[in-house]
């Protein structure tokens, strides 16, 4: 069974982990923060853990409205980071509903991961504190069929199945200590 297979039915996050989110996107402001969650789960409870945040640069040309992890650490982290579980980035000028670039990006890295984690800056008006609105999805995965792009062609099948990736809404819980 992938990662991506695993029936989830609700996300825990250590509140260090929200409190190094928070640190990170406002420290990243104006641009888009982004990271890798780890953590484990269990199969049980159909519960996901998220111990740790490891922040990411962002390498996207236009980092005010796009990420892109940087390439050299996010293949090390893929490589040989142990629980390796979702990812984490923000939206500094819009809600953490996930944009069509989101989407179009989610293929490469589907398959690995289990969560999609969006944040938005907040200031609480009350006490000046940075605070975040947070959305949290699990990657669900199917299949697509794909036409040819010549399905006149001899010796070419007409249609094929293809992997695809979607983001289903998953409660969360902030878990003390």
């Amino acid at each position: 069974m992938t990662p991506c297979d695993a029936p989830l039915e609700q996300l825990l996050l250590h509140a260090e982990v929200i409190e190094h989110i928070t640190e990170h996107m406002y420290g990243c402001l104006p641009q888009e923060a982004c990271g890798v969650l780890i953590g484990h789960s269990r199969a049980a409870s159909r519960t996901l853990t998220v111990t740790q945040f490891i922040p990411v640069k962002n390498t996207a040309e236009s980092p005010l409205h796009s990420f892109h992890l940087d390439p050299v650490h996010w293949t090390r982290l893929a490589l040989t980071e142990k629980g390796l579980v979702g990812l984490f980035h923000s939206h500094p000028h819009t809600s953490p509903e996930p944009s069509r670039e989101d989407m179009l990006q989610l293929p490469s890295f589907g398959g690995l991961l289990q969560v999609y984690v969006i944040a938005a800056p907040t200031v609480s008006a009350a006490s000046g504190n940075h605070s975040l609105q947070l959305h949290t999805y699990k990657i669900t995965r199917g299949k697509t069929r794909l036409e040819s792009p010549d399905p006149c062609k001899v010796n070419t099948l007409a249609q094929h199945n293809a992997e695809s990736y979607a983001l289903a809404p998953i409660p969360f819980d902030i878990q003390e200590g």
